[in-house]
């Protein structure tokens, strides 16, 4: 490895932003062979997108197997991302008896996904009460968005708002605009921008598009997704560009997204012939 040129992976991290999935994949096999401590999950990822995403499973249920433990919540994302729910709930279920406190939230909403919105709420209010600072924001929507419980999930909502706990901020932002309230919706959106909620730009622009009837600002908050390199940036943006028809543009962008594993993305693309 010539000076600069960085791990191995951080090499492949960056023939994935180039689309060279298959040399990254390549590269990254090797990282693990190495030993560089990112490289197991980045490889994960990757293979998430090709041709065989069930790999990504097998690769780190393998490296559990053989004791790494840490990555018990990796591979029920993993599975849960390829459709095995009994798969995905065994290993949250094991990151959390492992320790990992972290798991909880995601095991919320995981059950969300699955319809158990009861059970759901019980392990969000655990985390809730462990500190966790993303499971106030989901717990506001299961009640806001599977209950069609306002009241709760603004009392929730405004008993949790706080910087320290940003992603509140889109949750009860939502809550209000379901309730009638867009100007304090707006203006909690906005805040949520400030400091840095998940997904702000995008939960915002969901709200300008819906909310306000105005796709051009909804558009800008979408493409300020983009830069702000939050998740699934694309999706968003490429059923906005589908709405006002320009279907060129959108599947520039939803290829974009799914060259980077969105497998949502890639769904909106073959819905719509793109």
């Amino acid at each position: 490895m010539g000076e600069g040129e960085g791990s191995l992976t951080e090499q492949a991290i960056d023939l994935r932003y180039e689309g060279r999935d298959d040399e990254a994949v390549a590269l990254l096999r090797k990282a693990v062979d190495l030993g560089e401590p990112d490289a197991l999950p980045e490889l994960a990822y990757a293979l998430l997108n090709s041709r065989d995403p069930a790999e990504a499973v097998r690769v780190v249920e393998k490296a559990v197997k053989r004791g790494r433990t840490d990555l018990y919540s990796l591979l029920a994302s993993l599975a849960s991302e390829v459709g095995d729910a009994r798969k995905s709930e065994r290993a949250y279920r094991a990151a959390i008896e492992s320790g990992d406190a972290s798991a909880l939230n995601d095991y919320g909403i995981f059950l969300r996904g699955q319809e158990r919105y009861r059970e759901s709420i019980e392990i969000l209010r655990r985390a809730c009460e462990l500190g966790d600072v993303l499971a106030p924001g989901n717990l506001v929507a299961t009640y806001a968005n599977e209950l069609g419980d306002l009241s709760t999930a603004i009392e929730i909502g405004e008993r949790y708002v706080d910087p320290g706990r940003p992603s509140v901020y889109p949750a009860l932002a939502a809550a209000y605009a379901k309730a009638g309230r867009l100007e304090q919706a707006d203006d909690l959106f906005r805040q949520g921008i400030e400091v840095g909620s998940p997904k702000s730009h995008q939960a915002y622009a969901w709200f300008l598009w819906t909310g306000r009837n105005d796709p051009v600002a909804a558009e800008r908050q979408f493409w300020l997704a983009f830069d702000a390199d939050e998740p699934n940036w694309s999706l968003g943006l490429g059923e906005l560009l589908i709405e006002l028809g320009r279907r060129e543009e959108a599947r520039a962008v939803l290829e974009r997204g799914a060259e980077w594993g969105d497998l949502d993305a890639r769904a909106l693309l073959n819905e719509n012939g793109l």
